[in-house]
């Protein structure tokens, strides 16, 4: 208690001053050093947070529950921020046979997963079936945020040996299925995500109704998704255009050319929500367009690097931000059955659905079982729950946030303990293989 008492001295603003630069210092170099180790960047963050809200910091963890239009924007900005840094990573040139692993993952295990937690919701929650479902939907997307330490590697590197920070043999070179699968997902699923988000939107404002389904189908489905990819698509042929035709002579020329990426995201993002479509969409789509354009170009990898190093300030933003609310008391009055829905969540519903959706598919089985559990769930949850009671409010959605807030602790602690262990496995696997 004495201890707790004298921490009160010390300046609030200085002490989260020192904390965001220890987490954003972590950000930047933990992440090659940990990549062998049972224990990830956002689990040595989270804790930085944990300890950092011991000091008196008069930070409300209510603000969570009342600033709901400031964290839609901030969420929404690391989400699209992290979209483009997973879409200019991504070496494998498009074709329906080669992503066949994304589509059976978007087609299927996205659907499903989407299901199983409406029915969790409804039936073990006791939540109403629109809160169900906007549960369902906001928790089905994996993240591009907390999952890029086990996505491919920069451009032109593949599977990236973060423990050295050096590019692999080109033997190894080419990006192996479970990290393009994963990344692939985590791009493509937080925008399709957005159609069943606002399904949950019209049936807690509404009701269910056969005029709303075809509504539904035809303006947010198929309209909105096909803006997005129509712009993203252009929007990428443009900028690769200009981008990579621009001379760089000077170190500091080509560093400050990866500006663009920042400007490509927001830029993409704008102007498709001005036209209404799905800008999420058109981020990712955008960013592998780009990647495609000319993808041994040097450009791509000063276009990379200065969006993953804005990606990494915000992941560790906003895990330091979590660990302090947590250790402020937010979840002091969750309740038993919001952790059980969020452990059924974790080690269930994702894995099972993802294992549907991986039905059939020539891969082995230790991958499949891998890019099924290994889906992780993060900011992008959070974004789309506070879009969604901005737009509509709904009964119980207090639940749905706890819930959240669980589902993204566990799959830091729980996936940043495992998924060191799954991908060291199976590169033996393949080594022995290969042997």
């Amino acid at each position: 208690m004495e201890f707790l008492e004298s921490l009160a001295f010390f300046d609030p603003y200085e002490i989260l001053l020192l904390a965001l630069g220890l987490a954003i210092l972590a950000a930047t170099y933990l992440p090659r050093f940990l990549s062998t180790f049972p224990i990830s960047m956002p689990m040595v963050v989270l804790a930085l947070g944990l300890f950092t809200s011991f000091f008196s910091l008069n930070l409300d963890p209510g603000f969570m529950y009342s600033q709901t239009k400031l964290m839609e924007h901030v969420t929404e900005l690391a989400v699209i921020i992290a979209l483009m840094e997973a879409g200019l990573k991504i070496d494998r040139l498009f074709d329906w046979k080669s992503w066949r692993i994304p589509w059976r993952l978007l087609g299927v295990t996205m659907p499903l997963t989407i299901l199983f937690v409406w029915i969790a919701g409804w039936w073990a929650g006791g939540l109403v079936s629109s809160t169900a479902l906007l549960l369902g939907s906001v928790i089905a997307p994996s993240d591009p945020v907390l999952a890029s330490d086990i996505q491919v590697g920069g451009p032109n590197q593949g599977a990236k040996d973060e423990e050295t920070g050096k590019e692999e043999s080109e033997a190894k070179k080419e990006e192996d299925e479970v990290r393009f699968s994963l990344t692939s997902e985590a791009g493509l699923n937080d925008g399709l995500a957005f159609p069943f988000t606002y399904l949950a939107i019209f049936i807690a404002a509404s009701g269910f109704s056969q005029e709303l389904v075809w509504s539904w189908l035809g303006t947010h489905v198929i309209f909105k998704i096909g803006v997005g990819i129509a712009i993203g698509y252009l929007g990428g042929r443009v900028a690769g255009r200009y981008f990579l035709n621009t001379s760089a002579y000077s170190h500091q020329s080509k560093a400050i050319s990866g500006l663009a990426s920042l400007a490509l995201t927001l830029i993409i993002y704008g102007l498709t929500e001005l036209v209404a479509g799905y800008g999420f969409i058109a981020v990712f789509v955008g960013a592998l367009t780009l990647r495609q354009f000319d993808p041994d170009h040097f450009q791509h990898s000063h276009l990379h690097g200065f969006i993953e190093k804005t990606q990494r300030v915000f992941t560790a933003s906003m895990i330091l931000i979590l660990g302090i609310i947590v250790g402020q008391g937010i979840l002091a009055e969750v309740t038993i059955e919001e952790i059980l829905i969020t452990i059924v969540i974790v080690f269930i519903i994702r894995p099972v659905a993802g294992i549907f959706g991986l039905i059939g598919a020539k891969l082995p089985k230790m991958e499949k079982w891998a890019i099924s559990f290994l889906g992780l769930r993060g900011i992008g949850s959070l974004y789309y729950f506070y879009y969604a009671i901005n737009q509509q409010e709904f009964e119980g959605q207090n639940s749905v946030l706890n819930i959240i807030l669980l589902t993204i602790l566990f799959s830091i602690v729980i996936h940043g303990i495992l998924a060191p262990l799954i991908i060291k496995r199976l590169e033996k696997s393949k080594s022995s293989l290969q042997s």
